[in-house]
């Protein structure tokens, strides 16, 4: 089996309101496919908070949030009742990690907030969320190392490889096996490794769109073949431009 992608279209992704109306959720992925809230090994969504409120609890599950839109949100943390700590979440900033099971108050900074939502399954697997700053070239390599964490996650054989998203931060173009997909704000990007995947398989390319057809429906991008190219620009390295996901299963230290 050959390397190859999927995409996640954001906007073709169900909304569903929260249960006090603070809020709404687009559920990018749940796995495995047909689970809910109460049994998934991990789960990624954009949420959109309008008032504050509390979080929801996840008893068994890690988080990992990253503020995408907004101001900005104040998390005021509470431990048997007494409010423990605080900090504040802005825009480009590394994810914020927590247990499901932390009681967390939620103020926003202004009106409202959009975030990414990384959940994972205790002891079953582990996310590794990066903002990038791409120029180009992009090598998604089996083998990472977190710039917040310092963590080298080793190689391993192909049917258990770490699975790898992009979450693109605004349109991009995406050139693969010479051909261009063009992608919208909060699309994402799944990369999938085969047996056979060589280094050069492995390598994608992402531009800034230049042109009008940046904001046709999904019906209207077909995927663009290599020659219309000349349509793209590297990407401005001044800003980050995607965020990096990696999901691995967590290690059986069971003898």
């Amino acid at each position: 089996m050959n390397s190859t992608i999927q995409i996640i279209r954001y906007e073709e992704c169900e909304s569903s309101l929260w249960k006090n109306g603070g809020g709404s959720t687009k559920q990018l992925l749940i796995w495995p496919k047909g689970a809910d809230l109460s049994n998934f090994d991990f789960r990624f969504s954009i949420a959109t908070i309008s008032s504050n409120g509390p979080f929801s609890l996840f008893h068994g599950i890690d988080r990992q949030l990253c503020i995408l839109e907004g101001e900005g949100v104040k998390l005021l943390m509470f431990e048997n009742g007494a409010k423990s700590c605080e900090l504040i979440l802005r825009p480009n900033q590394a994810a914020f990690c927590f247990s499901g099971e932390t009681q967390i108050e939620s103020q926003l900074l202004d009106k409202q907030i959009i975030d990414f939502n990384v959940m994972t399954k205790r002891g079953k697997y582990r996310a590794y969320i990066e903002r990038l700053e791409l120029n180009g070239s992009f090598s998604l390599e089996p083998s990472k190392t977190s710039h917040e964490d310092n963590v080298h996650r080793p190689n391993k054989p192909y049917n258990n490889e770490p699975q790898q998203w992009l979450l693109c931060l605004e349109p991009l173009n995406l050139v693969y096996q010479e051909q261009i997909i063009q992608l919208k704000r909060y699309d994402m990007v799944q990369y999938l490794l085969g047996q056979n995947s060589t280094a050069q398989s492995t390598e994608i390319r992402l531009f800034e769109i230049t042109t009008p057809e940046a904001n046709h429906s999904d019906a209207e991008r077909p995927i663009i073949k290599q020659k219309d190219k000349e349509c793209q620009r590297p990407l401005n390295h001044k800003q980050s431009q995607v965020l990096h996901i990696i999901i691995e299963k967590e290690l059986d230290v069971r003898s």
